[in-house]
């Protein structure tokens, strides 16, 4: 098992992914807490949208750290498109269906429906999205050359 977690932290792409996940969360975690004078909240863990974007974290981080590694393989062409697609879709369909959830919840709360839980998800603003780039290849580089 210990052989396990030892290749695994010894992995540049496995590592690449892990900072760049925690790194964006944490830090969107810190922006929530100051943003809203809240206190820490384990459900900030999983938030969805807002500043940065961990989705554009996490695949910008591999096809970054896949292309340090393998170069123009065929490999970091599949992981680019994908990637890709992540990015616009968190910008565009995520985003979408956010405004149209605020424009339900306005809507639910004028009208006073009972709805238990009315929940929605905003997708991700390019400043957001471009700041999970960054984090994203910062996290490649440092992984790659570092370790």
């Amino acid at each position: 098992m210990a052989s396990i977690a030892s290749d695994l932290f010894a992995n540049s792409i496995f590592l690449s992914i892990l900072i760049a996940g925690a790194v964006s969360q944490i830090l969107k975690i810190a922006i929530i807490t100051a943003k809203h004078k809240q206190t820490f909240n384990f459900n900030h863990l999983i938030v969805t949208g807002g500043m940065p974007s961990t989705h554009s974290a996490l695949v910008s981080s591999l096809a970054a750290v896949i292309f340090l590694e393998q170069g123009l393989s065929p490999l970091f062409f599949v992981v680019l498109t994908f990637s890709l697609i992540v990015l616009r879709d968190s910008m565009g369909v995520r985003r979408s269906v956010g405004e149209e959830g605020k424009a339900i919840e306005k809507i639910v709360k004028y009208e006073n429906i009972k709805i238990d839980r009315f929940r929605y998800a905003l997708g991700h603003t390019p400043i957001e999205v471009a700041s999970g780039l960054i984090i994203g290849f910062i996290s490649a580089v440092f992984s790659y050359y570092i370790f």
